[in-house]
């Protein structure tokens, strides 16, 4: 079977005229867009929309359905289906099809700002699953079973349960104990698994939700895997889900119009696994073993040391301890090295190493960090210095996020907000997990906090630029 790379770059050198969407017509005119020509030239060849031979991603009975059998073959699912709308499609999809009038659902508090769109859409009630800490590293840790059946033991109001693992930082939750748990009380687990879709590349990779028996699991192909932006995979076992309305909410979500440069992106990446997977997950065991090695000669850098449920893909590379900032590592790295690091926290900055990462780029971030280091010391008010903005547990207020954005809202000034209702959503992004979603209590500490935010320059998002929050208006 021809791969739908394969059949779009024949389609794109046939001489079929197109007399329909998309209005490029594949570029018959050859000077129509001449500074774009030698860059985008093949791709308008090779873009089409639902025509013949190509099926309908939203009824897919042909090659796209033989694709996606596919993909679930690779990743161990009973159905598997093409994300063109990225992880967030998948995520609302998933919470829509699961979620039941007057029930609650019990959420990771570490989860994407995705999640919680979907709580406010469905108008479901969010009771919150608070992830432990690293405290070495100032980072989440996991979410465990046993928190979980202490939530769900006597309880008939759960819908379901959704977790994030691995987190933003790479630590993985034991999936197959938190299955065991959930589907005991008859309800179904999803699983944020978005940065964990090279799990399934390696049997000496952590193992991935699908194989732990989550219900539906989403995967970002494009954020650890070679494959473009926006595409994503969603899976789907067992009997607990409803699939028609799985089905029909993909529609919702998912464009009319899918790309099928990013389903044939979807489509490579998959061979790519079925091709290269173990050799390239042993290249990056490799780096790994290469960048903790070299870690030993760092004195005031840590970077978190690979480990048990842990994805080695994942760099903490923290300065907690000393006069520097996880920001002032983030830019340093990128002002004077030319390393663009993922993200920079108040302690720690945070790199992703994939299959695709070549040894001369994890040479250059190594000799980076130790020229930097070298010129570091320990700090007196280093161990002082302000944790992560996440370490905050937010009062509810009984509100749900629907019903808070329902209300009538103002803009206030942060260091008026302490004791007010939350109008609107808090978080930096990267990682957008919210700090605080709307209808929680804001504290003095967040106070505190937003406050030093805001002098050190930061962007916060929810923040307006006259440096203003939304709050609910008294009644």
């Amino acid at each position: 079977m021809k791969s739908l790379w394969e059949e779009l770059i024949q389609y794109g050198e046939s001489d079929y005229y197109p007399f329909h969407m998309p209005g490029h017509k594949r570029l018959p005119e050859e000077d129509a867009l001449p500074p774009h020509k030698s860059f985008l030239s093949p791709l308008y060849k090779c873009d089409i929309t639902e025509i013949e031979g190509f099926d309908n991603l939203h009824d897919a009975g042909g090659l796209l359905l033989s694709l996606q059998q596919k993909s679930a073959g690779v990743y161990h699912a009973e159905q598997s289906f093409f994300l063109i709308n990225g992880s967030t499609c998948g995520i609302l999809s998933a919470v829509s099809s699961i979620a039941r009038d007057d029930k609650k659902i019990l959420v990771a508090r570490n989860c994407h700002k995705s999640v919680y769109n979907a709580i406010r859409i469905n108008r479901l009630q969010a009771e919150y699953l608070w992830p432990g800490r690293i405290e070495d590293f100032d980072i989440q840790g996991e979410i465990t079973a046993e928190q979980i059946e202490k939530h769900l033991s006597g309880r008939e109001d759960i819908c379901g349960v959704v977790v994030t693992s691995p987190t933003y930082d790479g630590i993985v939750s034991d999936i197959c104990e938190i299955a065991k748990v959930v589907h005991g009380h008859g309800i179904p687990l999803v699983v944020d698994e978005a940065h964990g879709a090279h799990f399934v590349l390696s049997k000496k990779a952590p193992r991935s939700a699908v194989e732990c028996g989550a219900d539906i699991v989403i995967n970002s192909v494009h954020k650890t895997l070679p494959s473009l932006t926006q595409t994503g995979l969603l899976h789907v076992q067992g009997s607990i889900i409803d699939r028609e309305r799985l089905r029909d909410c993909l529609s919702v979500y998912q464009s009319s119009s899918p790309s099928y440069l990013l389903m044939a992106s979807i489509d490579r990446c998959i061979d790519f696994i079925l091709e290269q997977g173990p050799e390239r997950y042993d290249r990056l065991l490799d780096l790994r073993a290469r960048i903790d090695e070299r870690a030993k000669r760092l004195s005031c850098i840590r970077i978190m040391p690979a480990g048990e449920r842990r994805d080695p893909g994942k760099l903490v590379l923290s300065v907690n301890g000393t006069e520097m900032t996880g920001q002032e590592l983030y830019r340093t790295l990128y002002d004077k090295y030319h390393l663009q690091m993922e993200m920079g926290a108040p302690s720690y900055a945070l790199g992703i190493l994939t299959v695709m990462d070549a040894k001369e780029g994890v040479e250059r971030l190594l000799d980076a960090l130790e020229n930097i280091d070298g010129r570091l010391s320990v700090s007196s008010e280093g161990n002082e210095k302000e944790k992560d903005i996440y370490c905050g547990r937010p009062a509810a207020s009984g509100l749900s996020i629907y019903e808070a954005l329902c209300r009538e809202r103002e803009w206030i000034r942060p260091e008026e907000a302490a004791g007010r209702i939350s109008g609107g959503f808090l978080y930096f992004y990267p990682p957008g997990i919210p700090v605080l979603v709307p209808g929680e209590i804001i504290d003095g500490e967040l106070v505190r906090k937003m406050k030093r935010i805001r002098k050190r320059k930061e962007y916060l998002t929810g923040i307006s630029r006259e440096g203003k929050i939304c709050v609910l208006k008294k009644a």
